[in-house]
């Protein structure tokens, strides 16, 4: 039998820097990319008539739990790349036009941001990381999902 509860939210007070009052984040892990891609692009689909995915590449990662050795590196690198070409793809297919933007970055985690038009998506992803790192997570091949003030964004680790 199949569960159609959710999986336990994590809490992770992430401040963003903003005209508005901080708020606290919640991630939900959401399992494997597999899983999360339907998900992810449903929010998507409900929440923009198009779309720009802001999307972090890791091309390096200092001596972490989640990133070992460069073929961990390569792995996260070949997951994200992929699931971003599927979630583009099925949005696409479902009439939504998509279009990504690739960034790199120095950490062990990929983070896909779906924000509307005219916002820096440089705090947002900042931030993503910050209150990732700083809660301490077991972030071996996980996916979360945060809804921002702004907008959706999707950790890969």
């Amino acid at each position: 039998m199949m569960s159609v509860m959710p999986p336990p939210a994590v809490h992770i007070p992430m401040h963003l820097e903003t005209e508005r009052a901080p708020k606290d984040v919640e991630f939900i892990e959401l399992g494997t990319l597999d899983e999360a891609l339907e998900p992810f692009a449903q929010l998507i689909r409900k929440s923009a008539r198009s779309v720009r995915l802001h999307c972090t590449i890791p091309t390096g990662c200092p001596s972490s739990a989640a990133c070992a050795d460069l073929h961990d590196l390569h792995d996260l690198r070949s997951r994200s790349l992929l699931f971003i070409h599927n979630l583009v793809e099925s949005l696409r297919a479902s009439g939504i036009p998509a279009s990504y933007r690739l960034q790199p970055a120095g950490c062990p985690m990929c983070v896909v941001c779906a924000l509307p038009s005219g916002l820096d998506a440089s705090k947002v992803r900042a931030a993503a990381f910050a209150a990732v790192q700083n809660a301490k997570l077991d972030l071996k091949e996980k996916v979360l999902l945060a809804d921002l003030e702004d907008g959706y964004a999707l950790v890969i680790t």
